[in-house]
């Protein structure tokens, strides 16, 4: 049991890591690129990439659990998948509109002065559009992890 859960401890550290690395790596080229302006509004991005992330976590994680439970009962599970698909698009059209249509708006209720909202309008649209992959990915990550465990019998 112990070697199970440092396991899967080690994992979820590996992949903070991870996640840690490629928001330094991002914000080093961008504090290279649009210097303290830029920083501003990489921090003013973050919350709402993490109401995404927030959003997509439930949403797959919950969906693969319930997947899970009724998959072991013997019962029809096949559903959860492409309704935690659809959920997660369904969740995710506000935010591709609101990228779409009103990307400096968003920047501006967050704080953005003109300056910082010029400057972050073309990367807050691209992670508003890009909203429902990104939740989508929880999905499919979360299902992966549980499909595994369910296969091999190793959790």
């Amino acid at each position: 049991m112990m070697k199970r859960l440092l396991k899967y401890i080690l994992q979820s550290v590996a992949g903070m890591i991870g996640i840690s690395i490629y928001i330094l790596a991002d914000t080093f080229f961008i504090s290279v690129h649009s210097g303290s302006n830029g920083l501003a509004v990489l921090n003013l991005v973050l919350p709402i990439y993490g109401v995404i992330y927030a959003f997509g976590s439930m949403i797959g994680i919950g969906s693969a659990t319930r997947y899970g439970i009724q998959k072991s009962s013997g019962a029809n599970a096949d559903f959860y998948f492409l309704h935690s698909l659809l959920w997660s698009m369904a969740i995710s059209l506000p935010f591709m509109i609101l990228g779409i249509f009103a990307p400096g708006r968003v920047l501006e209720v967050m704080g953005a002065d003109p300056t910082l909202a010029a400057l972050g309008t073309d990367y807050i649209r691209i992670i508003l559009i890009a909203a429902p992959l990104f939740m989508m990915n929880y999905t499919f990550t979360a299902f992966a992890r549980n499909s595994s465990c369910l296969l091999w019998s190793d959790c």
